[in-house]
């Protein structure tokens, strides 16, 4: 047994490290054009698949719908297509679901959470009105709504209406303790761990290289394996660095950093402000010093995972669902360790690149008459 599968096994690790990086695109192609700044098309559905993510849920649970049961539900129930009931999603729409039932008759809950294959699913049900609203992840939402990669050629879902944001999640770029690299610069002619071709890791993490001006083909050796082999490489010193996608708090990142000394490096320069400036479903994000214990913040960029609906989805409903989380935003929060750094600013921006639904728009214009927070453009 490796150094790193007995520090994995003794803080029960397993199934979580691979959570969203590598099961979390499959199939998740990347087109980059080059004409005087970046554009990128993600096209394929970013599924978040942790065994931790559902199970972590506290509070009362949501009622769940079986793929088989009839889409809708009776009376005034509401129904969230969320992704595979294993997936970090189904966990965020069971604590939205949680704390929204909580509030309005825990006896009866009307606020339900369908287990789905994922993004795609979710966008194709809410869109022929099978359910009310979906998770998906940021790139998702701004293909989806401007009629771009999967969903070009008239596939576009023009009442695609933005609710909520769960939060993001960062890549992390950890380094080894032996490196004496500091930055993605410094990684050219380095041992890094990117993953399998056509994971969600190695697309994310060539978009990042590809910013940052940073040849993959110049590299000394490139790790393809599964992310526990690239940690356990990392930590003997066969491996620099390793750049994957991650919620935050990654327990595989905690290993790393404070069992065997790998440092978090930011990922900053002209060229990531070039990607998330030509790629609107990218945010920037600074990891929290608390998160790793670590002397200071990084920073990093990542994709959102958010909550959609349809226009005509009543605007109390989606002002009421709002109203359950912010009740007691602490409370919403404790429900998965992924929320615990939500910020309730960001909740009602990060990642909603479609317009917003006239519900978050009517609670935003109350919002910023009892605080600071400014409605969006």
């Amino acid at each position: 047994m490796t150094w790193f599968s007995r520090q994995s096994r003794r803080i029960r690790l397993a199934g979580y490290l691979e959570s969203f990086a590598m099961n979390a695109v499959r199939g998740f192609a990347l087109l980059i054009a080059v004409v005087g700044s970046f554009a990128l098309a993600l096209p394929a559905a970013a599924q978040l698949e942790d065994e931790d993510a559902a199970n972590s849920l506290s509070g009362q649970p949501s009622l769940t719908l079986a793929p088989a049961t009839p889409a809708r539900g009776g009376g005034n129930a509401f129904i969230i297509a969320a992704g595979p009931a294993s997936g970090l999603g189904y966990a965020m729409a069971g604590a939205m679901c949680t704390v929204y039932n909580v509030l309005a008759d825990p006896d009866t809950p009307t606020c339900l959470v369908r287990a789905t294959t994922g993004s795609e699913e979710n966008l194709a049900l809410m869109d022929d009105g099978g359910v009310d609203f979906a998770v998906v992840q940021s790139d998702r939402q701004y293909f989806a709504y401007n009629g771009t990669a999967d969903y070009a050629n008239g596939d576009e879902i023009d009442d695609l209406r933005s609710v909520f944001s769960f939060g993001i999640l960062p890549l992390h770029v950890l380094l080894s303790p032996v490196s004496s690299a500091t930055s993605l610069k410094d990684l050219e002619s380095a041992r890094v761990g990117l993953g399998p071709v056509g994971s969600s890791q190695r697309t994310l993490a060539q978009a990042a290289l590809f910013a940052s001006e940073v040849a993959i083909s110049k590299m000394e050796y490139v790790e393809e394996g599964r992310l526990p082999v690239q940690l356990d490489a990392l930590c003997n010193s066969r491996l620099d660095a390793i750049i994957f996608p991650t919620v935050l708090p990654s327990q595989s990142a905690e290993i790393a950093l404070n069992e065997c000394g790998a440092r978090l490096a930011p990922l900053a320069s002209d060229g990531i402000e070039v990607l998330v400036d030509s790629n609107p479903f990218f945010e920037p994000i600074l990891i929290p010093a608390a998160a790793y214990r670590t002397s200071e913040a990084v920073q990093t960029i990542g994709l959102a995972i958010t909550l959609v609906t349809r226009e005509d989805v009543p605007h109390g409903q989606v002002i009421e669902l709002l109203q359950s989380a912010y009740s007691d935003f602490e409370f919403f929060k404790s429900m998965h360790p992924a929320l615990q750094f939500l910020d309730e600013e960001a909740a009602l921006r990060a990642g909603l690149v479609a317009p917003q639904h006239l519900g978050l728009q009517q609670y935003l214009e109350v919002q910023v008459q009892y605080s600071d927070v400014d409605t969006l453009d």
